[in-house]
């Protein structure tokens, strides 16, 4: 630490005014103009404040701490609402508020939370967090130089997050157009009509054998071992149940697929297996054949009228099957490259965060 810093614990340097924190359950609340803060941030807008002034909020949600799902501290000004799940601080003047702020989010807060069922950061911890403290000019330094770098790669990350979904959105689109528009030698027909579908027999999990020799497919990809196999050829499998109902693998070859899948098996060879797997990817709305809200899932009854449009030549299909599997590596290359700068982005900002806060910046 650089001489003139001092180290001093969080309520040294504010004003905690957790006392006037008051909730209000949401069959209640009167909607209106003010922010309604919890724990990770504005929840809602209400018809009444009860803050009028700048502080610092702190998430009290443990596990969102620890796994820093959103922001652990964010400011507030102007006229506002706070509840029970968010620390209030005031301090002095906000560029210790904005340290503050930037310091606990460069460090690990796992040793101040307690509670193993309901994980909390209470007043307590939080006031006995330790906070390097230099000099208000040097404070004023350090957080102007790193708001003007962060804003930076706040910048860069959007770009980078915009290239990625409009890389995935540009496949998808191509991919939709290339499979509903009919062309010269094409035909249309049910699923019904061109594919068998079943759930095969279900493994339970005890069933397993940890070094089976052949994986099993569940609901989304392997899920285990086992020593037998049902499926002797690669399978289109359609998640039947679940968050991720409609979504599409393709088993391995001597695979047992268990019924949280549903096979569907061209008929009499007339589809190429991996065309019809592109036909489920951009080719026909899956969500028609979805039913229940709080258990979403897929029958063969709902599946069955679904309508696709394939060539009648497998060969042709087999070979634009070709064509969207070298689109989507192509994709999946661009993507990893912006996933790649995101994450060198978000470790520049942690490693800036580090020198500052150890006097090396």
């Amino acid at each position: 630490m650089k001489n003139g810093w001092q180290t001093k614990t969080l309520d040294l340097i504010s004003t905690n005014l957790d006392s006037r924190r008051v909730p209000i359950t949401k069959s209640v609340r009167a909607s209106g103009e003010y922010p309604y803060y919890g724990a990770s941030g504005i929840v809602d807008y209400v018809a009444d404040y009860i803050f009028d002034e700048d502080t610092l909020l702190i998430s009290e949600d443990g596990a969102n701490l620890l796994a820093r799902s959103t922001s652990i501290a964010f400011p507030a000004s102007g006229k506002y609402w706070v509840n029970n799940h968010a620390h209030i601080l005031r301090f002095e003047n906000t560029t210790t508020q904005r340290f503050v702020e930037l310091y606990l989010e460069s460090i690990p807060l796992d040793e101040y939370i307690t509670g193993a069922a309901q994980p909390k950061l209470n007043q307590k911890a939080l006031n006995s967090i330790p906070i390097p403290v230099p000099p208000l000019p040097e404070q004023q330094r350090i957080v102007g130089l790193l708001d003007e770098v962060f804003a930076g790669i706040a910048t860069a990350k959007a770009n980078a997050e915009k290239n990625l979904q409009n890389a995935r959105a540009l496949f998808a689109s191509y991919l939709q157009s290339a499979l509903t528009e009919r062309g010269d030698g094409w035909v249309e027909k049910s699923l019904g009509e061109t594919c068998e579908m079943y759930q095969p027999q279900t493994i339970g999990t005890k069933d397993l054998v940890p070094n089976g020799p052949y994986p099993v497919f569940g609901a989304n990809g392997i899920i285990g071992r086992y020593d037998k196999f049902n499926h002797e050829e690669p399978q289109l499998l359609v998640t039947c149940r679940g968050a991720t109902c409609g979504s599409v693998n393709i088993s391995e070859p001597n695979s047992w697929i268990t019924g949280n899948a549903m096979v569907v098996r061209p008929l009499d060879h007339s589809l190429d297996l991996k065309f019809l797997e592109f036909i489920f990817r951009g080719g026909i709305d899956i969500s028609k054949a979805i039913t229940g809200a709080a258990q979403p899932q897929i029958t063969r009854t709902n599946l069955s009228p679904l309508l696709i449009r394939f060539p009648k030549s497998v060969a042709e299909q087999t070979k634009l099957a070709e064509q969207f599997e070298s689109l989507t590596e192509e994709t999946q290359c661009l993507a990893s490259i912006y996933e790649r700068k995101l994450a060198a982005l978000e470790a520049l900002k942690k490693s800036l965060l580090h020198q500052a806060f150890s006097g090396k910046l």
